[in-house]
């Protein structure tokens, strides 16, 4: 990146951009050539940036009034519904009596803010934490000899093995499944090793953000329970690539030396006088970047969460969750012209039609003289100085064309070159909605947010409180007295007296009671039922699901009822959560898309190590294949305890059968129980079971000669430890000999068969002789403790 050569020097060049994450480290240089984009007319001057307002042909000013004309149209096609958005946010800050004034000076009259209290609390219930991001992959028919099965698999092991002890030629047909098995086997093991590495890749790109993922994240659920919706904009950033939105900005050096080219080239142009303000601002920058010791430049995924009024959808959309029906959808940008010319290089100059800053027209348009430099603006003085004029910038996505136009009211030629998307995927709307309270209205797209359906009863809360505010003001103790009976010393001494004091009355004489001159003025009393807020908390309950005791208060209600309220809530907390996760979990797909098929394999390697399986050739394939999803097991709803109990039942059942592996077993119980143990290190090959090696220790050893004793050499000092064959397996015999599960898979005898094997009935310890106790037996002899006398 060059700049324009001024009386404040040159911006300083970047070297290569350095790769995903990577710090890009290139040596401060002064470039004493302007780079060369248009010629000023009359000058001879180089320029970067056009000066001069565009002059299109007929047909490219038609295309660009055209697409100004259908976003116009839709923004007063949705015009009430943004207003209902703008009403609400207003509503759920505090201002909730009809006829408040947004000014500076507070309004005393009363207001029990309940909206908000809601809007956090059930912001909390909906996302609690970052969804954990799990690597699937499409299931496909890889094998096209062995069916999949292990008894085929075996069968084939065994016909080759035998085929190689006899010597004779392998079979044909055994061969080609072991062929194929080992193929699928090949296939599976590659794509896991590159759905961890995409799982990694996706967390630092998380991590990087400028703003944090949970906290925009949460901002953009508490917009949607505020206004109804609310959107994530996925994108890919690329090195020294500008993007008008704020939140979507890699924190790196690209923001930074936009500004300084903007600043050179106006100083170069003269835009911008050598004494003034910008042209110390650009000083400043160039130092500033001259000391810094390397210029950080990075690439990778990007998360921007516009406002619910500033995605303007077609009015033919139907949906807004996909936006269905819609041939296009803009997202409009308030941007200053200086923005402009970061962002886009074009300087817009007096061409555009001014906004204020709630993004509405005024019908100004500012002059050259008024333009922004001048340091006045054109709009009007809000008492803290002139303010800086909005031009109204739309990126519209046309999906019939695959397009991208970027227009600004007023101006008349597009700012950028109509393209397709940098970073297209196969859903092409780069927005996520994240919509509440859906339900079906064929001519209405939006639906009521949390605010809308508790409008009614936080006015009715309010209304209430108020008057019952009024109504003891009105109630406050009053005495009465004739009017002339006493002076105007008598009546001071009355209203300021102090506490126990003793007054003299001009007007009272003597032997009179106090009780002739002054009366006391007795008011109605109050009644509470009046003033009663019970029904609408039992309005709020029905509506929201949010009971009394959520809102910080206790109600009259039974256990009974409060748990079928709450059950009755997280029933529909289970519903929206799972939406959102549907949601999470389109954004992770297309975000996995744009990884896999940006992101070189140098990259992958350097971020995620360098035992990374990236895709080098086959990027299209992996991509179509493999895609991350939300773990439901991790980031569940609320009946995650549910799922735990239910798997914990069938483990038992699991462990009965043959050729189940234990690690599995343990990683989908600590999956379901939604924790990210590694179990990498904590198992070793071969070593048994904690409990196996627990009843191994408490067991008395055996008489030397006894069935099950250790055997010369096998015994457990030092001499015998490891050394002598093993001992068969039976009764006695070690039962962790027999597996990890130890005691559970001893065999004690002959059993029958069953559907899941031999069914053996379970190791027994009788009497001293053998029989049970109770039937002529002696309980059996435990070291340490005190022996019962024998049983009858």
């Amino acid at each position: 990146m060059s700049g324009m050569m001024g009386p404040a020097g040159p911006p300083p060049q970047m070297g290569p951009p350095g790769p995903l994450g990577a710090s890009a480290s290139s040596s401060i240089q002064l470039d004493p050539t302007p780079a060369t984009v248009s010629q000023t007319p009359g000058t001879g001057q180089q320029t970067m940036v056009p000066r001069d307002q565009p002059d299109p042909d007929d047909p490219r000013r038609k295309l660009v009034n055209r697409w100004q004309d259908r976003v116009k149209r839709a923004k007063r096609h949705w015009k009430t519904q943004f207003r209902r958005m703008r009403e609400n946010m207003e509503f759920c800050e505090g201002r909730q009596w009809p006829d408040t004034v947004k000014t500076e000076k507070r309004d005393d009259r009363y207001v029990a803010n309940i909206c908000i209290r809601h809007v956090l609390q059930r912001t909390a219930e909906l996302y609690p934490n970052n969804p954990k991001m799990q690597a699937k992959t499409k299931k496909r028919m890889i094998s096209q000899t062995w069916d999949g099965t292990q008894m085929q698999l075996q069968q084939a092991q065994q016909s080759a093995l035998m085929a190689s002890q006899s010597g004779m030629p392998p079979d044909p047909n055994s061969m080609a499944i072991l062929q194929d098995a080992a193929m699928v086997k090949q296939y599976d093991e590659m794509m896991q090793r590159v759905g961890e590495t995409l799982e990694l890749l996706y967390d630092y790109n998380i991590a990087e953000q400028t703003h944090a993922f949970k906290a925009q994240m949460k901002m953009s659920i508490r917009r949607a329970i505020v206004t109804g919706v609310g959107y994530v904009k996925l994108g890919f950033h690329r090195a020294m690539r500008m993007a008008p939105e704020i939140e979507n900005r890699i924190a790196d050096m690209s923001e930074r030396l936009a500004n300084i080219e903007r600043l050179a080239s106006d100083l170069s142009d003269k835009e911008i006088l050598p004494d003034s303000a910008d042209a110390e601002e650009l000083k400043m920058a160039i130092r500033s970047l001259t000391a810094e010791g390397q210029l950080v430049v990075r690439e990778g995924l990007t998360f921007d969460y516009p406002d619910s009024t500033a995605i303007i959808p077609d009015p033919r959309c139907r949906s807004l969750r996909g936006f269905l029906g819609a041939d296009w959808v803009a997202q409009e940008y308030l941007l200053t012209p200086d923005e402009i010319e970061e962002v886009y290089m074009v300087d817009v100059g007096s061409g555009y039609t001014a906004y204020n800053e709630d993004g509405d027209a005024t019908g100004y348009e500012p002059t050259a003289e008024q333009h922004y430099y001048s340091g006045y603006g054109g709009a009007a003085d809000d008492g803290n100085g002139p303010t800086m004029p909005r031009a109204c910038v739309w990126e519209i996505y046309n999906r019939k064309d695959g397009t991208i136009y970027v227009l600004c009211d007023g101006y008349k030629d597009f700012l950028q070159e109509p393209t397709v998307p940098d970073a297209e995927t196969t859903r092409f709307w780069p927005w996520f909605s994240i919509v509440l309270n859906e339900g079906y209205d064929e001519k209405s797209l939006y639906p009521q947010s949390d605010i809308d359906l508790i409008r009614d009863m936080q006015l009715e809360l309010n209304r209430s409180r108020q008057g019952l505010r009024e109504h003891r003001r009105a109630n406050r103790p009053k005495t009465a007295v004739a009017a002339g009976l006493l002076e105007a010393v008598d009546l001071d001494k009355l209203r300021t007296h102090p506490a126990n004091a003793l007054l003299e009355l001009n007007a009272l004489a003597p032997g009179q009671k106090i009780e002739d001159v002054l009366q006391i003025i007795k008011m109605p009393p109050i009644d509470s039922a009046v003033y009663d807020t019970a029904p609408v908390f039992e309005d709020i309950l029905r509506v929201l699901g949010s009971d009394q005791a959520d809102q910080g208060t206790t109600s009259d209600a039974t256990a009974t009822e409060v748990s079928v309220a709450q059950f009755s809530q997280n029933t529909d907390l289970s519903s929206t959560v799972d939406d959102i996760n549907d949601m999470m979990t389109e954004l992770a797909q297309s975000a996995s898309q744009l990884l896999v098929l940006n992101v070189s394999q140098d990259v992958a390697v350097k971020v995620v190590g360098p035992g990374a399986v990236w895709p080098s050739l086959n990027k299209q394939m992996v991509a179509d294949n493999l895609w991350l999803e939300v773990d439901i097991g991790a980031n569940g709803p609320p009946n995650r305890q549910e799922d735990v109990q239910v798997l914990t039942q069938l483990v038992p059942l699991l462990q009965r059968i043959p050729g189940i592996n234990p690690e599995w077993l343990a990683r989908q119980l600590i999956r379901r129980m939604g924790d990210d143990i590694d179990l990498t290190e904590a198992f070793a090959e071969g070593t048994p079971s904690v409990e196996a090696l627990n009843q191994m220790m408490s067991r008395p050893p055996a008489a030397p000669g006894a069935p099950g004793a250790p055997g010369p050499g096998q015994g457990p000092g030092p001499t015998g430890a490891g050394k002598g064959p093993p001992r068969p397996p039976g009764p006695g015999a070690d039962p962790n000999a027999q597996g990890p599960v130890g005691m559970t898979n001893a065999m004690t005898g002959p059993g029958t068969q069953g559907p899941l094997g031999p069914h053996v009935p379970p190791l027994q310890v009788y009497g001293a002789n053998g029989n049970r106790p109770g039937m002529g037996g002696a309980p059996a002899r435990v070291p340490g403790r005190s022996q019962g006398m024998p049983t009858p």
